[in-house]
């Protein structure tokens, strides 16, 4: 007999498709659970390293400590996810990460850095969405949705492909402050100035789509405040020069996203964790006179959205400036995040950053520096960076079961 073409309602839209379509084999032991010691004859072979114990915040329980870090791959168009973000967080799932967190998807269509990135700012963003998420889950791993808007790095060229001008908007690029003192770079737009309506919009946005991602089943959301995206603009005394309620001091400066916070956290379920990323320095000390980003308002700050619904502090620098000097080294950011893990209590903090193999993020998690550990692009080098890294650690983990004959 021949497969029947369905007609099925989610959330009353309707959707054409076959049921073997959501076939999956089952999985009954989660991709990137610590089995045992690859060689039991080694020293302390017996004992479980920190980077393969399950860890657990709120009702999101991973296998093991070893995050996907958000990364743009620029492969969407009008912000849908496609068959690559399926093979692309696929990869990850089928090897072993615990917990894997999409790029960053613009919750307004001006919010993109480029007209390649993807997108939740409508509800036709979910279908595709719930289909990456639906098969991360049926090798056993977790995944949620880091929720972005880009700000005054908006509206530029997209990596890989060039595309018409009737694609950008360079007349609706927003940040705290506009003018053109307040472009990034010479390449970057000139922003406009949101005025108190446009923030109170935004702000929704952000709301909304924690809500599209907790319809697509999303395990958590993350809020991108890093990096020179809109957020941190409005952090940073440099790119925020608002005399209103939402500029001057730190604590006008915070009220952006401490309001983001509370309309994630309105629209996403109260069982299932929320994570900030932050960068803790804009690290322009050496190069720019007067007040910027640093370490100490970053404390502070996590200290406020630990009290208004963020679980989760990721720590990441740099961004927001072209200024900057980035000395990179392997784990050059791990300072910023210990300092967040030892004075704000109760917490949790991920570390990235130059995190290249096992042994140097167990190192991490021993000496207190996080609780979890992120990698990027040393997951694009090596999409089996989760089995790399047990290896490094004499662990067997465990792989999705059609895998397996590979160990053989």
């Amino acid at each position: 007999m021949p497969p029947q073409k369905i007609i099925y309602e989610k959330d009353k839209e309707q959707i054409i498709g076959y049921s073997q379509e959501r076939f999956s084999i089952d999985q009954p032991v989660a991709t990137g659970t610590y089995l045992g010691p690859i060689n039991a004859s080694l020293p302390r072979a017996c004992e479980i390293p920190l980077l393969f114990q399950p860890f657990q915040v709120k009702s999101l329980k991973f296998a093991n400590r070893l995050l996907v870090a958000p990364m743009c791959t620029y492969s969407s168009k009008d912000g849908f996810m496609t068959l690559f973000h399926l093979a692309h967080y696929g990869s990850f799932a089928i090897h072993g990460a615990g917990l894997i967190i999409t790029e960053g998807c613009a919750v307004e269509a001006r919010g993109r850095t480029s007209p390649r990135d993807a997108g939740i700012w409508s509800d036709a963003h979910i279908h595709k969405l719930e289909e990456v998420i639906e098969f991360v889950h049926s090798q056993g791993s977790k995944i949620g949705v880091q929720l972005a808007h880009a700000g005054r790095k908006a509206s530029m060229p997209a990596a890989y492909s060039t595309l018409p001008e009737s694609d950008f908007w360079p007349d609706d690029v927003v940040a705290p402050s506009g003018g053109e003192e307040h472009k990034w770079d010479h390449e970057h737009v000139t922003p406009q100035e949101l005025s108190i309506k446009e923030i109170q919009e935004v702000i929704h946005a952000f709301g909304q789509g924690a809500r599209r991602a907790a319809r697509a089943g999303a395990d958590m959301v993350e809020i991108h405040g890093a990096h020179g995206y809109l957020i941190h603009n409005f952090l940073s005394p440099i790119t925020n020069k608002r005399t209103d309620k939402y500029g001057g001091s730190l604590e006008n400066r915070a009220r952006f996203l401490l309001e983001v916070i509370e309309a994630v956290r309105a629209n996403f379920p109260a069982e299932k964790p929320i994570f900030l990323r932050v960068s803790a320095s804009d690290l322009v000390e050496k190069v720019i006179d007067g007040p910027s980003w640093d370490i100490e308002q970053t404390v502070q700050l996590a200290k406020w959205v630990k009290e208004v619904g963020v679980d989760v502090f990721h720590v990441s620098s740099g961004g927001n400036v072209a200024q900057q000097v980035i000395e990179a080294r392997p784990g050059y950011q791990i300072p910023f995040a210990e300092r967040v893990k030892k004075e704000v209590f109760g917490l949790y903090v991920v570390a990235v950053g130059h995190i290249t193999n096992g042994i140097q993020a167990e190192q991490i998690l021993q000496e207190g520096q996080a609780d979890m550990i992120a990698a990027g692009r040393e997951f694009l080098r090596n999409p089996c960076f989760t089995m790399t890294a047990a290896k490094d650690l004499n662990v067997m983990a465990k792989v999705s079961q059609l895998y397996e004959r590979g160990r053989r």
